[in-house]
């Protein structure tokens, strides 16, 4: 989990920094534009999004998967 701190250059200022160095002392911190963010953020969301449909793949081939006949579905659609 990590925390994430949006603002704009100009908004930076020392207590800002010093928010900072009091929250993570001894830890590595990274400043990056929002569209890096951003970019980061959609690999992410990409790769947990692949790895469950992958998941899901695995549950079918393993026959954890659910089986519905086309007129079982219809029956749910017009419930």
């Amino acid at each position: 989990m990590y925390a994430a701190y949006h603002l704009r250059a100009d908004e930076i200022n020392d207590d800002i920094i010093q928010i900072l160095k009091n929250t993570y002392r001894h830890d590595e911190i990274v400043i990056l534009p929002k569209n890096a963010y951003t970019e980061i953020e959609k690999i992410r969301h990409n790769t947990a999004f692949t790895e469950k449909l992958q998941q899901g793949i695995r549950d079918i081939e393993e026959g954890r998967g659910i089986v519905k006949t086309m007129v079982e579905l219809e029956a749910m659609e017009n419930e």
